[in-house]
């Protein structure tokens, strides 16, 4: 115990505790990486469209529900990068967010 605590303990004022705190850990990633296992565990509808009709009612269930995972698997170059595109407007419409999980599945989160 220091002078200047014995003045505070003096004057009234008990001594703050100090309380060990775990630093965190920083994670340094790409902009658009997501790590699934990173996050607490979660239940996201995965819904795989063949037709770009498909694809709008994606854009219907993500605006619902806020979160879904889009597999784009099904559809070829120029169709792949129509369907994300429109995927990725939607989203920024609402104000969300495009995780890449890998090459034909996407993360779709509107906060």
């Amino acid at each position: 115990m220091g002078i200047f605590d014995k003045i505070l303990k003096g004057l009234g004022f008990e001594g703050e505790e100090k309380i060990a705190t775990k630093p965190k850990k920083e994670i340094k990633r790409k902009a658009g990486e997501y790590n699934l296992e990173e996050q607490e565990e979660e239940i996201i509808e995965e819904m795989k469209p063949k037709s770009q009709e498909e694809v709008a009612k994606i854009v219907d269930y993500l605006k619902k529900e806020g979160k879904v995972i889009a597999n784009l698997s099904n559809f070829e170059n120029a169709n792949f990068y129509n369907a994300l595109s429109f995927l990725s407007g939607a989203v920024y419409a609402f104000g969300g967010q495009v995780y890449k999980l890998d090459d034909t599945r996407y993360k779709l989160l509107v906060v």
